[in-house]
Parts: structure tokens; sequence; C-alpha cells
């Protein structure tokens, strides 16, 4: 197990958890947002399977460090699995956990459940506090860090490959020029690249240029910008295409609800007046996506943040205790609170419509 914590990578972790080798306990620590939530997801897989839509709903969990307390984490991780070997807790924004709580989960790092993957996920933890001191000696931790320029053509190789393509060296500095460097985006722009190609996969900076800033509505990253214009028609036939390819009702939810987490935090900084690095560094987003998030950000209210985390609770309770056929129509629901105080979106009017 040691080898599996000294200065391992998104690419090593997946490769170890595909040969069946699952820590009890991982922390994802780094600024690189897409990199924790594509840890996260490969560990999931490992944990639950890639079908994971029945099993997940008994043996998931995931929480946040700023809102909940070491209590409920270790009631979490004491549950045992349903129908499946393990279960799996993510706590994400561990950092923001306060230092009493983390004291209580000391003991849990010398004994941890056998049945239970837990998965720890944060921008940055404090090195200082005696728990995260402990921790990193006994989790699986996964770097991820901010790539460095010298990194991200075999990541770009990489990432097209898992999606079909191919694509020579102009292409990979175009993606790099479209994305700014954002990962998020460059993996978004590499979706519309292969789905434009289809069935062609070898790709050219041409072809780069031709999608790119193409919104295509198919991805959750189409669903979240949208959502953050306020631009509930596009939403609601955004959301409708992502969950017919398969996205499941709670990690959707999940999603949404922490992109908002950064929206409020950006609210909060943008209040007091802080420059917009230091609002990138406390929202845990590379600069240029935090310029994305800042900009949304000044178009909602306080109100407006308070009343989405209402229906963000009111949504996980109807998701849990309605059926799987209600399931999109609560998501509808939720997407017109989010946009309830639009005004003119971004994007030209449309007649409102069911998503289909």
């Amino acid at each position: 197990m040691k080898a599996m914590r000294e200065g391992m990578t998104v690419a090593d972790l997946r490769r170890l958890v595909g040969a069946g080798e699952i820590a009890p306990i991982y922390l994802l620590v780094g600024e690189e947002a897409f990199l924790r939530e594509e840890a996260t997801a490969a560990i999931r897989t490992g944990v639950l399977g890639a079908d994971d839509a029945n099993v997940g709903v008994f043996n998931a969990d995931m929480v946040y460090g700023d809102e909940t307390e070491a209590a409920e984490i270790l009631s979490l991780c004491g549950n045992l699995p349903m129908c499946a070997a393990r279960r799996l807790v993510v706590v994400r924004d561990i950092g923001a956990l306060r230092a009493k709580e983390t004291e209580r989960l000391l003991s849990y790092l010398d004994a941890p459940v056998e049945t239970t993957c837990l998965v720890l996920t944060g921008a940055k933890v404090d090195g200082r506090v005696k728990f995260f001191q402990a921790l990193k000696k006994v989790a699986a931790t996964v770097d991820c860090g901010l790539l460095e320029a010298r990194a991200l053509p075999a990541w770009i190789r990489e990432q097209a490959a898992a999606l079909g393509l191919r694509v020579d060296e102009a292409a990979r500095e175009a993606l790099q020029q479209a994305s700014g460097g954002d990962l998020g985006v460059m993996r978004r722009e590499m979706e519309k690249l292969a789905a434009y190609l289809m069935p062609k996969t070898d790709a050219t900076a041409e072809d780069v240029e031709a999608v790119r800033g193409a919104d295509t509505g198919s991805t959750v990253w189409d669903l979240l910008t949208a959502l953050g214009r306020k631009d509930r028609g596009n939403a609601l036939r955004i959301m409708g295409r992502v969950l017919e390819a398969g996205e499941y009702p709670p990690q959707l939810l999940g999603l949404i609800a922490w992109r908002w987490r950064q929206l409020w935090k950006a609210h909060e900084q943008i209040a007091r007046r802080v420059p917009e690095a230091g609002v990138a560094r406390a929202i845990g987003a590379p600069p240029s996506q935090a310029r994305t998030i800042i900009e949304q950000a000044r178009t909602f209210s306080s109100l407006d943040l308070e009343r989405a985390f209402e229906a963000f609770r009111e949504t996980d309770s109807r998701l849990k205790g309605g059926s799987r056929g209600s399931d999109k129509l609560t998501l509808e629901r939720l997407v017109l609170n989010l946009c309830r105080s639009a005004g003119r979106t971004t994007s030209p009017p449309r007649p409102f419509a069911p998503a289909r």
C-alpha cells in the first residue's frame, strides 16, 4: 500500500484502481478541480462498478467539509454496503472542515472500516493541523495540482485517446490556446471535436478552430454554463440531453450544488472587494475558469443564493424519496428555481418547453 501513497498522479490512480487495488482512504488534493473530479470518478467506478446507477443509490454518499461534522462522516463510513462489497463516502472541500471536527476523525485513520472507501478532496489542506499530518501518512494521496506546461501535451494526448481521437502537434497547440490552459474547458473542446469529426479520428488545427466556442449543449459543463447565465430554456434542454445520456440524477445534483458553492464563495469575496486573483484562490479555480464564475456571481443576489441551497435540499429529498420516473421532473423544477430571478439571457429567447 505504501507505493500507492507516494507521488501518485491521476493516471497512477486509474491504473491501480483498474487493477483492483482500492485504498480504504484517499486524499485528492490540489487546485485543479477537473483532476479532482476525474480522480473521484475513477475511484467511484473502482468501488461501485462502471454501471453504478442502482448500486450507488444505497452505497454512495457525498458531504461538504464546510457544512458537515465528524459525527456525520463517521456514521456514513460505519454503514454497511447493500448488494455490494464496498460503500463510497466522499467529503468535498475537506480543508473547510473545522479543526475541532478533524480531531474527532483521528481515530478513524488508525482503524478505517474495511467495507468503506473514504475519499477526501480539496484544493488545499492546512499541513499544520494534526489530522492532515496524520492523514498524509495513511491515505493514498493523489496530486491534483495545476499541471506544469511541459505536462500538458501528454495530458492532451491521453484525453484525446480516451475519446478515440488522434491530435497532431498543431491541433494540440490549438486546443491549449482555445482553452486558456483550463483542463475542464480543454476536455470539453475535445468532446466537441470528437462529436464533430465522427467517424473520423484524426484531428487538425483547422478542426479545432471549426468547433471552437460551439455550444453542443450535451455535457454537464454546458448545463452549468447555462444555469450560471440563468438561461432557463437552454438549461432545460441541455439537462434533458444529459439525463438521456445516462447521467445519474443525484450525481448531477451534486455537481450543480458544487458550482453554486463556488458562486457563493465568489459572491462573498466580491462583496469584500477581494482582487480577482484572491477570489480564484478562495474558490479553488484556475484564473480562466474563475473569471467566468466571478462574472456569473455578480448576477446573483445573496437571496438568490440562499434560495438555491433551499432548492438543493428539497431536490435531494425528492430524489431520495421519489420514483426513478419522477427524477427528470424534480430536476426540471430545480432548474426553474435556479433561473427564477432571470432577466434577459445571453442567448436568443426561445419559447419554453419541457426538456425532452
